[in-house]
């Protein structure tokens, strides 16, 4: 296999790889079995080991140009349409104008906005309206939302009460590149906020919620509001405005080759705790292309980032952008140093919640009493919460600190 065939996601599988996912079924069915019998992560329910055995031994067994192709078979508007047909969802779908810039010139497909009315009206932000949810999701900014998103993005709505979710379809990479989901993120919260030709909601009605890439792009976007970038349209903010809230679940927040090589750091030490790994990493990178000098890209890993995250969220030389932020992590993730970093004081500077495997535990004071909080889940892998809603597991450290604070907001 070439690392040509490893950037090619769209790349339909060769005869041989369906010949390889037959021949190795047996194998991975076996080798699946004994890393779930001898998992040492003990602290974990039977269901988290399930899956995080399952896409270990998933990806170490069987070609990636196949999984990548199997993956993006279904697009993220055909699971998202799909999954509110049959749980009889309202959906509406809002396609936005194509866009190009001067530095950007290639014409952008569509950003398309999947808009989920959930009818939750008691819950009232200080505007006195529900708040509208706008999800980005991740995949490494290669793969499509998967239907394991739906459950679990659902369940956050319904937490912070929205009456709304809306979901960006943005566009993929290797096809489109940075900073073609930055671009497309900025055109979909315009809509929102824009009061002629989009929705007309305040920002402090609106909640800027992603996982993994999508929670990069939940940053991609803060930090363009407050430090333009050339790619895209300013986006004003009135005078005073903060967005309700930000959530940036497992976050790909620094493109550091040094914290990822370092043989005592996170990288290292989770590589056989996560099922997420250094080679994926790399790969996604390769394909996003995402600029490692570039604030919007690497969120605190470039000379200056730290006074755009101050003014931010502390309004430090600049103004505040969001009211409370929200970030988790996993200890069992690739991610972990990366996100202390980012909550260390230097950025945004957050409160950490070490939350332990204990189910009586009620952490509703604890989450709420600040506006700045990372919660780091034991012995949890990347984005685990998305991994339990697969499943149907709703105990998980990641998912009750998740669903517990938007309930305080």
């Amino acid at each position: 296999m070439t690392s040509k065939q490893k950037l090619r996601p769209d790349a339909r599988p060769e005869v041989l790889d369906w010949i390889s996912l037959v021949a190795l079924f047996p194998l991975f069915l076996t080798k699946w079995s004994l890393a779930f019998l001898f998992s040492n992560q003990k602290s974990l329910h039977w269901r988290q080991n399930c899956a995080l055995t399952f896409l270990r031994t998933q990806r170490s067994i069987f070609p990636t140009p196949l999984l990548r192709w199997l993956v993006r078979r279904v697009s993220t508007g055909s699971t998202i349409k799909d999954y509110c047909s049959k749980h009889k969802i309202a959906h509406q779908i809002v396609t936005l104008p194509a866009s190009s810039t001067e530095l950007h010139p290639a014409l952008l497909p569509p950003a398309v906005l999947h808009i989920l009315t959930l009818g939750n009206v008691e819950a009232k932000s200080r505007s006195g309206k529900a708040p509208t949810l706008l999800y980005f999701h991740g995949g490494g900014f290669v793969n499509p939302l998967r239907s394991p998103h739906m459950p679990f993005i659902l369940a956050c709505g319904h937490s912070v009460r929205a009456q709304q979710i809306i979901i960006l379809e943005y566009s993929l990479a290797p096809e489109h590149p940075y900073p073609a989901q930055l671009i497309q993120c900025v055109a979909s919260v315009s809509y929102l906020m824009c009061t002629s030709s989009g929705l007309g909601i305040s920002a402090e009605d609106i909640i800027l919620a992603g996982d993994s890439a999508g929670g990069t792009l939940v940053g991609s976007v803060l930090s363009h509001i407050q430090n333009p970038s050339p790619y895209a349209p300013r986006l004003q903010m009135k005078s005073g405005e903060e967005f309700q809230a930000a959530v940036m679940i497992s976050p790909f927040v620094r493109l550091h080759k040094e914290s990822m090589d370092s043989p005592t750091g996170s990288y290292k030490m989770n590589e056989k705790r996560d099922y997420l790994t250094r080679i994926q990493v790399d790969e996604f990178g390769e394909a996003w292309k995402g600029d490692e000098k570039e604030v919007w890209a690497n969120l605190c890993g470039v000379e200056g980032a730290d006074k755009v995250w101050q003014a931010v969220f502390q309004g430090k030389g600049g103004v505040r952008l969001v009211k409370k932020l929200f970030i988790t992590v996993g200890t069992a993730e690739v991610f972990l140093d990366d996100c202390r970093f980012f909550g260390g004081e230097s950025y945004a500077n957050t409160q950490t919640v070490i939350a332990k495997q204990e189910k009586s535990k009620d952490w509703t004071e604890e989450l709420g009493s600040g506006e700045r909080i990372m919660v780091e889940c034991e012995g949890e892998a990347h984005v685990q919460a998305v991994l339990d809603a697969a499943l149907g597991y709703r105990d998980g450290v990641m998912t009750r600190a998740i669903m517990t604070w938007l309930k305080t907001l």
